[in-house]
Order: structure tokens, then sequence, then C-alpha cells
């Protein structure tokens, strides 16, 4: 599903929910003017001053300007009535007040104020199935949760520090997402062994990119080449268009799927050389260094990666931190 899509599917559900809404305030209407007398007429005769409000104000101004100067104290006296009725007859007085899931934009998904933008209740969702339809669910992985003490500030035999490193990729990763798709480079490579937080910055990507209204694709490497297997035995490509058309894709642990003979290298050929040429960016992150990468996947492909102009390589340093990262749960 396209976020498109995902945007007509919500605003089919807001118009759903709208109808629900107000077939709900016409029974609240029906009970109470049922069991109070004179309701009724009273919510007749407010529906009467309205209109005739209306055409007022669009009519008569010119002629007479003082053709609705009673209009407002007329509102406040039919408005009391109908307040004091429902209080008699045992309901409170906002009984009859229009039913809202949402009251800042009265269920329409939008607010104008004045330029049309989405409310913050159909934003928080369109941002939810957007990871939900990219392989995200939750928000453990989120540059907000970025915790920079579980890195050792202590500096290796390089004199590097593991913690300022981190923090530099978390800063190159956000300024990625954000400027998403005007990025500084087309792709990212993140690379370093495992426990570093490669995972933790690729699903920040994605939760920042959606933020933005982007439809990021995640996936793991064992998942896309699972996939591409699928179409290469069944000569279908249809099969990778998810991955190949992807409006940003993000590859995780890649060098950990099973090697097949002629497929996996020609497939990741493939896939990175369509993305490249059409535009399309990609990050991806691997346990191997360059010159496992180029091993492995051959140069032609390696050579992808060494490309700055279209590539940037962030590399992690330093210890496993989920060591760290078990004892601040455990802490909580």
């Amino acid at each position: 599903m396209t976020s498109e899509q995902i945007i007509l599917q919500l605003q089919q559900e807001y118009a759903r929910r709208r109808e629900a809404n107000l077939h709900l305030f016409e029974e609240h209407q029906e009970e109470a003017c049922q069991k109070c007398p004179g309701l009724r007429e009273l919510i007749s005769a407010r529906h009467a001053a309205v209109m005739q409000g209306v055409r007022a104000s669009i009519l008569a101004p010119r002629k007479n300007p003082a053709a609705t100067s009673g209009y407002p104290s007329r509102m406040a006296e039919l408005n009391a009535q109908i307040v004091q009725t429902l209080e008699q007859g045992g309901y409170s007085k906002d009984f009859l007040q229009p039913v809202y899931t949402c009251a800042i934009c009265r269920d329409e998904g939008y607010i104008y104020d004045p330029s049309r933008r989405m409310c913050d209740c159909m934003k928080q969702e369109y941002h939810r199935r957007l990871l939900l339809e990219s392989g995200i669910a939750g928000d453990n992985c989120t540059f907000d949760k970025f915790d920079e003490t579980l890195f050792s500030d202590e500096p290796d035999e390089k004199g590097r520090s593991q913690r300022k490193s981190a923090i530099i990729i978390r800063d190159v990763c956000m300024a990625y997402a954000d400027s998403f798709p005007q990025t500084a480079t087309r792709d990212l490579l993140l690379m370093g062994k495992s426990g570093l937080g490669k995972t933790f910055m690729l699903q920040s990507i994605a939760h920042r990119v959606a933020q933005r209204g982007h439809l990021p694709t995640y996936t793991s490497a064992y998942r896309l080449f699972e996939t591409a297997r699928k179409a290469y035995m069944e000569n279908d490509s249809d099969i990778m268009a998810q991955f190949m058309n992807a409006e940003l894709l993000l590859i995780d642990d890649l060098g950990t799927e099973p090697l097949m003979n002629n497929v996996t290298v020609t497939q990741l050929f493939n896939l990175l050389n369509e993305r490249q040429m059409a535009g399309r960016h990609t990050v991806i992150s691997t346990n191997l260094a360059m010159s496992e990468l180029q091993e492995r996947y051959t140069e032609r492909i390696s050579s992808r990666f060494l490309d700055a102009t279209g590539c940037r390589r962030l590399v992690f340093i330093g210890a496993d931190i989920r060591r760290n990262l078990k004892r601040k749960a455990a802490d909580v």
C-alpha cells in the first residue's frame, strides 16, 4: 500500500466515523425529545432562527444593517430554554452537543487555520500505518530514544571515543532523515560488528522519514533474499517490486543471508543498480568489513558502496552495548 492509498483509506474511515457520530447525535436528540416535553419545538425554533439569521446576513445588511441585530439575543434565549428543558428531564446541559471523536478537527481529519493541514489525530494514525506498512512496529527505536551513555567515553588505541563516534553517526542519520529525499548522498551504508546500534539507527531513520509523510520499506537481508529467491524460481520480477520501487529501502544485516550461487549476488546487483538508476534511496546495515563485502558480493557491488558521491559509509566502533542496555533496563 502506498502513502497515498493510506491517506485515502484514512479519509474513508473518517467519513464513516462522522456518519456514525452523526447517527449517535440523532439518537441522543430523539431520546431527549421523547422524554422532555417541548424540547422538539425548541430545537425546531432554534433551527428556524439559524436559517433566518443566515438569510438575513446574506441578503439584508446592504438594505438594512440592523436586520440581524436581534439574532444573538434570540439564539441565547433559545439555547437557555433548551438547556433548562434538558436539565428538567434529567439530562446534562451538554447532552445535545455534536458528537465528535476528535473535537479539534470535528472528525474531518484536517484543520484549516487558514491553510489545510492534517490534524494530529489523523497524523498520528497515518505515521503508525506508514511504519506498519514498512515492517516496523512500536517506537522503541527512534532518535528521541538515543542514549549516548550506553557508549563508552574512553578513547581507544587510536584515540577515538565510541560515544563521540555514535553521536556523530546519530547526527548524520538524523540529518539524512530530516532532509529526505533531498539528502546529501542518496544512500547510506552502516558498518560495524553486532551490538553497536546499527539496527537502532536504521529504524530511527524509518521512523523520522515516516513522521515526515514518506513511506519507508524496512526489511531484513534474509527476508529480502527469500523474496528474491522466490522471484528467481518463479521467473516473476513483479515479486521484487515492493523493494525495487520503495521510496526508501532499508536493508538490515546484509551478509547474514544464505548465499545462493548466481542468485544472491545477481539479485542484489540488479536491485541496487535499478534503484540507483531511478534515483531511489537505500540504507543498508552490515556486520561485514569492506573487504568482506567485496569478497562476498564481488567488486561491481562493493564499488557502489565506495562511491562517495552516491553513498556515505558510517562505521560503528567500540564494544557491544547490549550488556549496558540490559543493565539500564534492569535499573528502571
